[in-house]
């Protein structure tokens, strides 16, 4: 049977709302309290469905009392009884979402009445909850299958995924997870994660068979937090579990619809564990044998290909492209698995910029079948391949759209950063006048379409001119500075330090040698 408790400062009006014919209509008076304060107490142990209390009462009032209830007890639902001086209690009332309230005098009729529908309500929030709870395996299982394949989510469905199961990551970084462990010991690691001290925001989903999945929201990107974290787990869980336990660590990245990324390179490094042994950790950079020679090649193409990327440049992804596989082909020291997760990198960028260009078109080819090719793939040839079919289709796409567009304002004023960035009156004011709107205006709008300010865009665009430049040994810096619109070469120095960690001298080195 329901609960129900009276809260009432009147003694004769709280006998009479007592004696009411509870039992004959389903519910149990549980107890009965002067004040808010007695009455909490008595709400803890007990845990009614519905609550009928009174309003302005000693030592703590129904409203105040409603506040504590709203936090301890979520589904108990408050009916307030109020005279007509407390009637501009009501609207605050309201604010604290109590159930419903009754003028007094109180007919136990219409009490009655609405308790039954508290109370009805109180049911099936309950039985929604525990639905809720039984389901989350799958639920959890169906967003890491998704997480998994890709499959065409956008950050707005993953967004929605995960505040569906209650998971908040606020990031800015974010990292995957990824726990081996036997089926039947997964709640004893649900257990021992849960009572760990949190050094960030983490949520432990149920994957697969003998798979648990780690989501990290990180603050910084050194790679050392999840490590530690990893390290943490592993001690805890080999002191208390009978199995072995195997923890793999993803790369970490900023955006949130790269988490899916991460998730697929724990997977990958969970793979080698027949051959960098269980009972450890170890990150997918652990599996892939690079030298050093090979770290600086991979890295800086990474950047390159990044920094085209935001610039959208197709032609330059596609030269970038290029260059990564003579590089990969002269050195024949890059393993395949690495190749692979550059590929699938590089795809899910490409894949969001077609996304973003194409503006509700049908798809071509989903995420899925996109990473599962990939994955099948036995060649740099033809990985090669896939990714500049997709540079292709990506160039296609912005050039139509911006045929239909007549070229947007900010494509406009890019047109012409790109063509006169070597002008050493270019300024912000003097862009905006030539596509006709005001600084400030062309600011927003840049920041809100490109995710970075002009001046950020234009540093960018004249210091990865001048690397180009740079690259020739005879061209002299201050020549260089001049070219991309620094009349002073030691302040082009500055800026290009800021941007690349290195002087143009010490680039030129690295570059040449």
């Amino acid at each position: 049977m329901d609960k129900v408790i009276i809260v009432e400062d009147d003694r004769i009006i709280r006998r009479s709302l007592s004696r009411a014919p509870w039992k004959e209509h389903g519910f149990i008076l549980a107890g009965e309290a002067a004040d808010g304060e007695s009455a909490l107490e008595l709400i803890e142990r007990e845990q009614p469905h519905v609550v009928v209390s009174d309003i302005s009462m000693p030592f703590m009032n129904g409203l105040d009392m409603a506040r504590v209830i709203k936090e301890t007890s979520p589904h108990t639902k408050v009916i307030f009884l109020t005279g007509y001086e407390d009637f501009k209690y009501a609207q605050e009332a309201v604010q604290l979402k109590a159930f419903d309230y009754l003028l007094k005098p109180v007919k136990i009729d219409d009490l009655i009445e609405k308790v039954k529908k508290a109370a009805a309500e109180c049911n099936q929030e309950m039985t929604n909850e525990r639905r809720f709870v039984e389901s989350l395996p799958l639920l959890q299982q169906r967003f890491l299958r998704k997480l998994a394949n890709q499959d065409g989510a956008t950050i707005v469905d993953i967004e929605k995924e995960l505040a569906d199961l209650d998971v908040q990551l606020e990031g800015p970084f974010y990292n995957v997870l990824l726990i081996n462990v036997n089926e039947e010991e997964k709640a004893q690691v649900t257990e021992t994660i849960s009572e760990m001290p949190s050094n960030g925001s983490g949520y432990l989903l149920n994957g697969e068979m003998n798979e648990m999945v780690l989501l990290l929201s990180l603050d910084t990107d050194d790679g050392e937090r999840e490590k530690k974290l990893a390290v943490d787990i592993l001690e805890q869980l080999k002191a208390q579990l009978e199995n072995s336990v195997t923890i793999t660590i993803g790369r970490t990245y900023r955006n949130l619809f790269e988490i899916s990324t991460s998730f697929v390179e724990s997977r990958l490094a969970m793979d080698m564990k027949h051959i960098m042994g269980t009972s450890r950790v170890y990150s997918i950079d652990d599996t892939i044998p690079c030298t050093m020679q090979n770290v600086n090649i991979l890295n800086e193409l990474n950047e390159e290909f990044n920094t085209q990327i935001r610039l959208e440049s197709p032609l330059k992804v596609k030269e970038t492209l290029e260059k990564l596989c003579e590089a990969i082909t002269d050195n024949k020291n890059i393993p395949l698995s690495e190749i692979k997760l550059l590929a699938l990198k590089y795809s899910t960028s490409l894949y969001y910029q077609i996304k973003k260009w194409k503006k509700g078109e049908e798809e071509s080819l989903s995420m899925t079948v996109l990473f599962d090719h990939i994955l099948q793939l036995e060649s740099l040839h033809e990985m090669s391949k896939t990714l500049q079919g997709l540079v292709d289709e990506w160039s296609d796409s912005m050039d139509k759209e911006k045929n239909l567009n007549h070229n947007s304002l900010v494509d406009n004023a890019m047109a012409y950063m790109n063509e006169n960035f070597h002008d050493l009156t270019l300024t912000q004011q003097k862009v905006a006048d030539k596509v006709f709107v005001s600084a400030p205006y062309l600011s927003n709008l840049f920041k809100l379409e490109k995710g970075l300010n002009f001046g950020d865009y234009l540093l960018e665009l004249r210091i990865t001119k001048a690397m180009e430049l740079l690259r020739d040994q005879n061209a002299k810096v201050y020549k260089v500075a001049e070219s991309v619109g620094y009349s002073n070469p030691q302040y082009f120095g500055v800026c290009f330090k800021k941007y690349t960690g290195h002087t143009p001298g010490e680039y030129r080195k690295s570059v040449l040698a």
